[in-house]
């Protein structure tokens, strides 16, 4: 058996073995066999097979790599050592620096809310009003931009592996937008740093609010859908209090993942602790209309609060050496995922309305990796986050080398099935009838009418806790509406499918 000391001497995958495959064998044996060598799934599965081929000779039939130098002995030696160990993982090494570098040469510089002069927010301000005044049915226009996320036009996609891509096109197209004025030629969309607190001027018009010109929801009684609702948020004081308390430590945990699976969480049963969980308890941080995905992109603060999120996303990557294709793909874990399918299949990974508005079929989840294709850079990759929980797992793979943690586990809420819960909610995990922990999930009002949100009509969430808090008690859960016409303060169970509490010991791999 593989002994601690003798893993952590093998080499691991991001510190060496990904990098004996080179970017032509990658192209090469995904275009002729459809194998991905850049994938650490693939390449765990298929191990055996390929140490075979790489100690073949070099004039041998069948040898590896077949177009570029024979593996030397070292790295076929070391190959066989990361297999006997288990196949270990690593982390990749930072590469900040270099990338900030490459990036200043972006044409669009997006600035923080904080850090734009009183004649840059002044432009902001002509840019957001002159859109605001655009009639309804024009493209460039606030109403049309805001619709296309939440109703009339629902093409938003959340809790779903295109999330990221398709919010990276959004924010590219909103700025494209704020371009047509006159005299906002130069005009970029700000980031809010969640760290700051918001500035004075976005409590001011045109940013504090918007009012609908129209009914959105035809035959509904909401006033949240009639023309004339206004949008409301939180004061800037209980924003940053709520996102101290309940938000940037999701996202936190994101910045340390070194997976894209995990990075976004939830997706593909990867625990619901990172990115998306971020997202959802931001928007409910945030204010009432930012709280209800049908109608929070009217609120001005949402394309602020997205920029960062698309920022925060090219900070892990830039972090992880995967600002292109090639290098991206290397950090998806599971080949048979849907978060692997949206970058390799264009169709599934098509960014309408606005490849479709715009004749655009490159416009594509794998367009989107690179942000340099926008010509689009952030005036700071820098992020301050608290300490994410440390990386500990519920399952690992066979021959991994593992310590058990009994301090802390992990309690699964799984199955809840969500599609006749109004909006969004909160999920409340119950130690003997109080309160230890919860969870938001952000959604329509309408789920069953929402074509993205049926691709993932059960969900699971995850609490991360000391043994001592869930020990010797009985748990259950309460699910809380934040509309409370329906059902009034909790959603009775039997509309939840059938719920499952499970509770994990947590294991910590080198």
């Amino acid at each position: 058996m593989t002994t601690l000391e003798q893993l952590n001497q093998a080499p691991t995958w991001h510190g060496a073995i990904k990098n004996y495959f080179t970017p032509g064998d990658i192209a090469c044996m995904r275009s002729v066999r459809g194998f991905d060598l850049g994938n650490y799934s693939f390449v765990v599965s298929h191990a055996p097979d390929i140490y075979q081929r790489v100690s073949l000779p070099p004039d041998a039939p069948g040898r590896m790599p077949e177009d570029s130098d024979p593996w030397t002995s070292d790295m076929i030696s070391n190959f066989l050592a990361w297999m006997e160990a288990g196949y270990p993982e690593g982390k990749p090494e930072p590469v900040m620096m270099r990338k900030m570098e490459a990036a200043a040469v972006a044409g669009r510089l997006r600035k923080s809310l904080t850090s734009l002069s009183s004649e840059e927010v002044d432009l902001l301000k002509t840019a957001f009003a002159g859109i605001m005044a655009l009639g309804t049915e024009d493209l460039n226009g606030y109403f049309q931009n805001a619709a296309i996320h939440g109703l009339p036009l629902a093409y938003c996609q959340h809790h779903d592996p295109g999330f990221q891509p398709w919010h990276r096109v959004q924010m590219w197209a909103f700025e494209n937008c704020l371009l047509t004025i006159k005299g906002c030629e130069n005009v970029t969309l700000p980031y809010w740093d969640f760290n700051e607190l918001l500035p004075s001027w976005m409590y001011e018009a045109p940013f504090d609010s918007y009012t609908l010109p129209v009914d959105i929801s035809a035959g509904s009684t909401s006033p949240y859908y009639k023309k004339g609702y206004q949008t409301q948020r939180y004061s800037p004081q209980q924003i940053m209090t709520n996102f101290n308390n309940d938000v940037v430590k999701s996202f936190a945990n994101a910045q340390t993942e070194q997976w894209w699976d995990n990075f976004n969480g939830l997706l593909d049963n990867t625990p619901n602790l990172d990115f998306i969980q971020g997202h959802d308890s931001g928007h409910d941080s945030t204010g009432d209309t930012m709280s209800r995905q049908n109608v929070s992109a009217f609120d001005p603060i949402f394309w602020f609060y997205h920029c960062n999120l698309d920022r925060m996303w090219w900070i892990w990557q830039a972090n992880h050496d995967a600002q292109d294709y090639e290098g991206f793909m290397k950090t998806i874990k599971n080949k048979n995922s849907s978060s692997y399918t949206v970058f390799t299949n264009n169709v599934v990974g098509k960014m309408n309305p606005w490849a479709l508005n715009l004749k655009r079929d490159d416009l594509t989840a794998a367009y989107t990796i690179d942000l340099n294709n926008f010509d689009v850079a952030y005036e700071s990759m820098v992020l301050s986050l608290p300490e994410p929980i440390e990386h500990k797992q519920v399952s690992l793979g066979m021959a991994r080398v593992f310590e058990t943690d009994i301090q802390e586990v992990n309690v699964r809420v799984d199955n809840l099935n969500r599609t006749r819960i109004p909006g969004t909610f909160k999920v409340h995990l119950l130690k003997d009838g109080v309160i230890i922990d919860s969870s938001v999930f952000f959604q329509p009002d309408e789920v069953q009418k929402c074509e993205n949100c049926m691709k993932n009509p059960v969900v699971h969430f995850d609490f991360r806790l000391p043994l001592q808090a869930v020990e010797g008690g009985l748990l259950s859960i309460q699910v809380e509406p934040n509309e409370k016409e329906m059902y009034g303060d909790t959603v009775p169970l039997k509309v939840l499918g059938n719920p499952e509490i499970s509770v994990a010991l947590l294991m910590k791999a080198p």
